[in-house]
């Protein structure tokens, strides 16, 4: 029988705030439930820190570099070899609830049979949202207030199409956990400020060989300024968001197992990108390559016991999550595809490639008198890329500073090693890799196909 297909994709997740990545109180009870049932994968990176980017990855198994999308979604063209096309082509249904993020006009009735594509940004318009930091509670009746709405629906076609003749997909794309901070009780309560320490990486001011980027953000923030009680607030209520979601995964588990549909039902859990939430002082994300914005949680349930369960520690890229989803159906990757099946032989990788940034200049330096409270412009300016490795992350960008990171003696990125001496040996392999992987679109060299030889 083929398998059905659940993705759950919360927005702007971290790795580390989730308890069965190792976060100390959150309890996110249903979520560690998956991971215990399927693999979790300790070191997954995002192909990109910005939403839109990331997503389409995921479906085409393409770089930002490659597939053009280096900003926000609604710009990767329908035609073009993705996923969904190939979920359809095998005879599934295919339905969404949440953000699409990643395709050029109306994804319902082309790419997905049914479902609602609604994305309400950062809730620009909420009176509560003022700064970027901020944080208040969502009345339940609020129209902002869509995870269990999204939830209920997805339940719904769960159930329609359970003794179905077609196979499903459905992806659910919450807005939670990202800002603006807010939830609707119990969960905005759930957590209180007192709770948490500033990350060890914390300070409102720059230091230096600081990027430009995270310079300008920090004062078009105004985050220079952000009171710490503001902070830890946000913080609870991230944590609120994220119980939110958890929730949501344990009623989609509930319904599968009530359903009987457990054994036959490929679930994937994933976020496009992660969160500062305090680390170098600020919240959100913008076009760089920190861990806290690009490593990223995936738990993969295989009910055909194909993918070794328990906790997978190699370095794996998102679009490997869907490429495993496709392969445990027995469907081929779409082309031009670089993600690896992590049921497929050799599908190790020994170094993890990403880039952000649209292009176009950052400013010199911070414009006079900007204020905003999300990614807008020029936060998203700049075209840069990612190589990491288990030990060793070099960034370089076109307009600003290069940084290189040593991950295992400084995991929080406190160090910028790039301009240090001593470090040009590791700094030259590092750029000579990231050079060879951006010449091929971000696919790894050695994979390239044969030629007629």
């Amino acid at each position: 029988m083929t398998p059905n297909i659940v993705i759950i994709n919360p927005d702007q997740l971290r790795w580390d705030y989730l308890s069965c990545y190792g976060h100390k109180f959150i309890k996110t009870k249903n979520i560690d439930l998956l991971a215990q049932m399927g693999t979790l994968f300790e070191h997954a990176f995002a192909s990109a820190p910005m939403c839109g980017p990331s997503r389409v990855s995921f479906l085409t198994g393409q770089y930002p570099i490659e597939h053009g999308v280096r900003q926000y979604g609604g710009q990767y063209d329908q035609s073009k070899p993705n996923a969904l096309k190939v979920l359809g082509d095998a005879g599934y249904r295919r339905a969404i609830w949440g953000k699409d993020h990643c395709f050029k006009g109306n994804v319902i009735g082309s790419l997905y049979d049914e479902g609602e594509d609604i994305c309400i940004g950062i809730m620009g318009q909420n009176p509560n949202y003022i700064n970027a930091w901020d944080s208040a509670e969502l009345p339940t009746d609020s129209e902002w207030n869509l995870t269990k709405r999204l939830t209920d629906n997805g339940i719904d076609f769960i159930k329609r199409n359970a003794n179905g003749e077609q196979p499903f997909f459905l992806t659910l794309n919450y807005q939670d956990p990202h800002p603006f901070f807010t939830c609707p009780e119990p969960y905005c309560s759930l957590f209180d400020a007192s709770q948490f320490d500033l990350p060890s990486n914390y300070r409102n001011s720059p230091v230096e060989n600081e990027i430009r980027r995270l310079t300008h953000w920090r004062i078009h923030s105004g985050e220079t300024n952000m009171p710490i009680d503001g902070l830890k607030r946000a913080m609870a209520m991230y944590c609120g968001q994220i119980r939110y979601v958890d929730d949501q995964v344990g009623r989609i588990l509930g319904t599968l197992k009530n359903l009987d549909l457990l054994d036959n039902t490929i679930i994937v859990f994933w976020s496009d990108h992660g969160e500062f939430i305090g680390d170098f002082g600020v919240t959100h994300k913008i076009p760089a390559f920190y861990e806290c914005l690009m490593r990223v949680p995936l738990i993969v349930y295989d009910p055909t016991n194909r993918l070794p369960k328990g906790k997978n520690s190699n370095l794996v890229e998102l679009m490997d999550g869907m490429a495993t989803a496709l392969d445990l159906c027995g469907l081929t990757q779409p082309k031009g595809s670089h993600a690896l099946s992590q049921i497929s032989e050799n599908c190790t990788r020994k170094d993890i490639y990403a880039d952000a940034g649209m292009l176009l200049q950052q400013p010199k330096e911070p414009i006079d008198g900007l204020r905003i409270k999300g990614a807008l412009a020029p936060t998203p300016y700049g075209p840069g890329s990612m190589l990491r490795n288990s030990e060793w992350k070099i960034c370089m960008y076109a307009d600003d500073c290069g940084e290189l990171y040593n991950i295992v003696h400084d995991p929080k990125e406190t160090k910028n090693l790039f301009y240090e001496p001593q470090y040009n040996e590791i700094k030259t392999t590092m750029m000579n890799r990231l050079t060879q992987r951006m010449m091929c679109f971000g696919q790894m060299p050695e994979r390239l196909p044969r030629g007629d030889y």
